[in-house]
This record gives structure tokens, sequence and C-alpha cells, in this order.
């Protein structure tokens, strides 16, 4: 059979990848980064059905956010294992186990139920992530690299429209119809057989090269730095938005994922331009860009008092979304050596996924003292101030 993973497992690492492997990590992807604000329109329900639960608001919070939270402490140790391990085996069992944490919210009968089955889907989505930009890596180099990162970033943005908009639909029916969603995952075992790559394309580092190898700690730290700081902003929207549109007068869940659905399609529109934006500009001024963007969407969500508003402010927010994560991925891939991009990807991924963990824990702490109104107008001026010192003249190289 042509095509097949034995097949790419042998192929020049340097040719274009077939449209089949493409499929696999764009399907792949999209499972990912939206993997926790699925079930976001179920936050209110969730909440009033375990009212009687003690602190029941922070632990719904952590409904969301704990899959971060197994993301961060496990997406490193995936990263190794990927340089080693028979990738295609992993992924299947990874597909197997992101359906049966994600989907058991759908039956736990308890709030600890609820949270096991998300440590369970964190382990799935920190090991997929974590592939599949490893994969990008080993296949797609240069300017093919950066657009089929924007590629993948849209991907994973209209998974956020599809899985969002339907979780909606169906919080209005029952808070635990959206965890049903993620039996979607055993959708794409037969695609992943067939064309996921068993090893890396690219030669394993012999021993004389792996002592002269170092993994680029400090260029590392600055991506990662960024990385964690919009993925810290970001999260702002699934979390702390329902709990806003009730505060306005929307009660319906399907609105709250119409809302939060608007921001991935303003991420797809720069995701897919990503690569023309690069040609022109450094990766320090695209994430400058993207915090001015997703600082003036804040905004407008901040001063909102009806619907509209915030949907176009969520809108705008998504644009400089769209920008962060082919931009974070690309520039941190050029940078590390061919027997790192394992390694490379998975603490990448424990960063972005930290900020997932840190932010309602971040807008929590202010919840005593602002309303979430004014949360969203403090993440505002934070990403602002945050463009301003990115946009400096000296950290503009490119």
């Amino acid at each position: 059979m042509s095509n097949t993973a034995e097949e790419l497992a042998r192929a020049d690492p340097q040719a274009v990848p077939g449209l089949g492997l493409s499929l696999a990590v764009l399907t792949v992807s999209s499972l990912t980064v939206m993997a926790n604000a699925t079930i976001s329109p179920s936050l209110p329900g969730m909440v009033r059905t375990f009212s009687h639960v003690p602190g029941i608001e922070t632990l719904a919070g952590l409904v969301l956010s704990l899959p971060s939270l197994t993301i961060m402490l496990t997406a490193g140790l995936f990263g190794r294992a990927l340089e080693r391990t028979n990738r295609r085996n992993l992924i299947i069992v990874l597909l197997f186990v992101y359906a049966l944490g994600g989907a058991s919210g759908a039956l736990a009968n308890s709030i600890w139920g609820l949270l096991a089955g998300r440590v369970l889907l964190g382990i799935a989505v920190g090991g997929t992530m974590t592939l599949a930009t490893t994969i990008v890596g080993d296949r797609w180099h240069g300017a093919a690299q950066q657009r089929f990162m924007g590629l993948q970033a849209a991907a994973m943005a209209a998974g956020g429209v599809i899985f969002v908009t339907v979780g909606g639909w169906l919080a209005d029916v029952s808070w635990r119809g959206p965890f049903l969603i993620y039996l979607s995952a055993l959708v794409l075992v037969p695609l992943c057989l067939a064309f996921i790559p068993p090893y890396p394309a690219a030669p394993r580092p012999t021993a004389e090269t792996a002592v002269t190898e170092r993994f680029p700690w400090r260029v590392f730290a600055g991506i990662a730095l960024l990385t964690f700081f919009a993925m810290t902003m970001f999260y702002l929207i699934p979390t702390r938005l329902p709990f806003l549109l009730v505060e306005i007068g929307v009660h319906s869940p399907s609105a709250t994922g119409y809302a939060i659905a608007a921001m991935t399609v303003g991420s797809v529109t720069t995701s897919l331009a990503f690569v023309r934006i690069r040609r022109r500009l450094g990766p320090r001024t695209i994430f400058a860009i993207a915090f001015i963007l997703m600082g003036c969407g804040y905004a407008m969500v901040g001063i909102a008092e009806s619907y509209v508003p915030v949907v176009c402010g969520t809108t705008v927010a998504g644009l400089g979304l769209g920008l962060t994560f082919p931009n974070q991925m690309s520039w941190l891939m050029a940078q590390v050596p061919d027997g790192m991009r394992g390694r490379s990807a998975g603490f990448l991924t424990s960063a972005i996924f930290g900020g997932h963990f840190v932010s309602p824990l971040l807008s929590g702490a202010f919840k005593p003292i602002l309303s979430t109104s004014e949360i969203f107008l403090l993440f505002a001026a934070a990403l602002v101030v945050c463009a301003a010192f990115t946009a400096t003249p000296r950290n503009l190289s490119r």
C-alpha cells in the first residue's frame, strides 16, 4: 500500500509529506488546545447540580483546568519518549484514553469522578499535542513548515469552533452533554493507523553528536515565557466568559458556545495568513501584534453591556490568538537540533498548558475585589504592557 506509515518512516525527511499524513496530523491537532473549552458552556449548570459541595465554583473551574495541570506535568516526558518510541502505537492508545477520560464526565455522579476523568484527558492531550508538533518538525521544513503550522493552528481553531458550538447546543439539553464530544477521537483511529509514521524521519543523533549537542535552554526560556503569558491571557475566555455573560443577562449555554467559537473563528483568519505575515515580520514583532489584538478584544469584552459587543470582542481577541501558536512553534523548531524536536515540543506544550492552568487561579484571585468585567480590563492592560515590552527595538530582532 502506498503512502502507508511504514513507507513514510523510510522516506526522505526533506520530502513533502503526503495528504494522508497531513490529514492525520491536522485532525489530531484539532483535538488538543480546545479540549478543555469544549465543556465551558456546561460550567453554570455544573455549579447548580453540585451546589451542595463546598467550594463548588472553585472545583468547577478545576474541572476545566485540571487537564492543563496534567499536561504540564507529563508533556515533557512524552517529548523524550517520542524520540525513541513507536509513535503510531502510542497515538492509538492515547486516542482511546482521550475518549474514555473525556466522555466519563457524562456519567460521573460526583465532582471527584469528574476530576478523575479530566486527569486521564490531560494525559491524552499532552501526548497527542506533543506528537503532532514533533511530526511537523520532522516532516516539514522552512517555509513549508511555517505554512503547515499555520494550517495546524487553523485546524485547532476550527476544532474549537465545532466542539464549543456543539457543546453549547448539547449543554442546552444537559450540562453533561458536551462530554460526549470527546468520543469523536475514536473516529481518528483508522486514519492514524494508516498514516502516522512509527519512528522519526530524522536520523537519531550518534553518540558523538549527542556529546556536542546541548538543549538551547536560553532560547527556549524566552519563547516559553512569551507562550506561557499568551496562554494565561487566552484562557480567561473559556473560564470567565460564561459567568460574565450571565452577569449581563445572557443565560443560554449555546450563546456562550457561540461567543467562544467567535474567538476561534477569528484565530483561523490569522493562522491561515501566518506564513505571509512571517515573511515580513520577526517572531517577536508577531507576538507584540498578537498581544495588542488580544488586549483590544478583552477591553471590548470588559466594557460590553450586551451580547453582540462581547462577540465582537472575542473575535478581535481571536485574531491575536491565531498568530501565537504557529509563531511560537515555528520559532522554537527553527532553534533546536533535529534530535531534540520531541522534547522541545513536549516542553513547549507544558508551557502552553501551564498557562491554561494558572489562568483561572490568577483571575480567581482578583474575583473578591474586581467584577468579571474589570478582570477582563485588567488582563487587557497586562497584554498591552507586555506588547510594549516585546516591541522595544532591542527585542524586535528577527
